[in-house]
């Protein structure tokens, strides 16, 4: 069973992305699948790329993961 720090660690990326963000209205993706998607198109659908590349918002915080959704996701 997940301990409270690892599940106030993740929280953020298990939201839905229109939960979080005001400009993702109607989009109810989670997080963590909008960053994987993006990165996905960035790596040319290389997986191992992609998980290298997203490995760190297991890690992140709330802060840095809605500052990456800002610059990356934003449209």
């Amino acid at each position: 069973m997940a301990d409270a720090k690892e599940i106030e660690q993740t929280a953020m990326i298990d939201r839905e992305m229109d939960q979080v963000f005001d400009w993702a209205k109607g989009n109810s993706m989670p997080i963590r699948d909008a960053i994987w998607d993006h990165e996905m198109e960035a790596n040319n659908h290389d997986t191992m790329k992609t998980e290298a590349a997203v490995e760190w918002i297991l890690r992140a915080d709330d802060d840095k993961i809605k500052d990456y959704c800002e610059k990356n996701l934003k449209k």
